[in-house]
């Protein structure tokens, strides 16, 4: 397995557990077995069925993309590609390089460089787009219900914050695609910089460029393709994007209700769509340490003291970890029959 990898995966694993056990400490509370007993296994297989069926919703989306441009994709293959792509985001610093892998996967799959490159480009944009209506949708749903946002002061500050970013930079970055040239003007500056040359490789800045050019060429062929001939193939995926994203965000709703907790749907679905972009900005793999702290920090004023530590655990468990055994199982796999590429380079 690539070494970043697991460097990613050791960094992930002793950062999760320090967190945890800080959430334990601090919370006073004591896991005992009667407490797990309480979880219904009914919860657990749903929570599990839902992470799956987020798998599921990005394997759709890949091959509806895929099928516009007259090339196909079997439905386990896709979901093959769709864990592993997870799997490796997932150990990667600011989850990058699960596209990378997506796009090396789909070539072993029959499509040529600029087909995998141009269906993943797409699917991404669609991803952030999908979050940002859901994210909307749910913070919307709060204040018009009048409940009120029960979340710390200063965790509230954290998470609009970050979501305004998300929304600027998503922003940003349709201006960005709109008019190429931007490239050099805003980000090519930025790139040769003395600060940003010292934290690439020599001559790595170009290479960046290069890639960032290449891009957002590939996305513009695609995404015009797609609105002109296949407008109906780009509005599905956008909404399966939006099923994925609503799929991952009941997971937690369902644990707090397993464990008898009764708290607003849509305050704990717009906590958690909120959490999911403030996690875009941290380095460690996985959001892992900053993960479980954030999420015990977040649902505080909503979870009871003593429950809030096996809230976080299984909401680590039933998401992060369970995705780390299948991806894991599906990598060393095809690891043995020698099809797997390095992770998180473009070239």
């Amino acid at each position: 397995m690539d070494a970043r990898l697991v460097r990613g995966l050791i960094i992930a694993l002793i950062f999760g557990t320090v967190a945890l056990l800080v959430v334990f400490k601090i919370s006073g509370a004591k896991v005992t077995w009667s407490d797990l007993m309480r979880i219904n296994p009914v919860v657990v297989i749903v929570a599990l069925s839902l992470v799956t069926a987020t798998w599921v919703f990005d394997s759709l989306r890949m091959s509806a993309l895929i099928r516009a441009i007259g090339e196909k994709l079997g439905f386990l293959s896709g979901i093959r590609v769709a864990i592993t792509g997870v799997f490796v985001a997932s150990l990667m610093p600011f989850n990058a390089g699960g596209e990378p892998m997506q796009i090396y996967l789909l070539r072993n799959e029959g499509l040529s460089v600029g087909q995998a490159s141009a269906v993943v480009a797409v699917k991404t944009f669609c991803n952030a787009l999908a979050k940002v209506i859901v994210a909307l949708t749910a913070s919307s749903w709060i204040v018009l219900s009048g409940i009120g946002w029960r979340v710390p002061q200063q965790m509230k500050a954290v998470l609009l914050t970050a979501s305004s970013l998300y929304v600027g930079f998503f922003l940003f970055s349709l201006f960005l695609m709109n008019d190429p040239q931007l490239i050099e003007t805003v980000i090519a500056p930025i790139l040769r910089s003395r600060f940003v040359a010292r934290l690439l490789k020599p001559d790595g800045s170009e290479r960046v460029l290069k890639s960032i050019r290449k891009w957002i060429s590939e996305f513009q062929v695609a995404l015009a393709h797609y609105w002109e001939c296949e407008r109906w193939t780009l509005l599905g995926v956008i909404y399966l994007s939006v099923a994925g994203w609503l799929a991952l965000i009941l997971v937690p709703t369902m644990i707090l209700a397993g464990l008898g907790v009764r708290a607003p749907s849509e305050q704990v679905m717009a906590n958690v769509i909120l959490f999911h972009m403030v996690s875009s900005y941290v380095p460690t793999p996985g959001a892992s340490g900053a993960a479980e702290l954030g999420f015990a920090e977040l649902f505080r004023m909503v979870v009871p003291p003593d429950l809030i530590g096996v809230a976080v655990a299984l909401w680590r468990l039933l998401t992060y970890y369970f995705t780390l055994l299948v991806g894991g199982t599906l990598t060393l796999s095809r690891l043995l029959r020698g099809s797997v590429g390095p992770a998180g380079d473009e070239g």
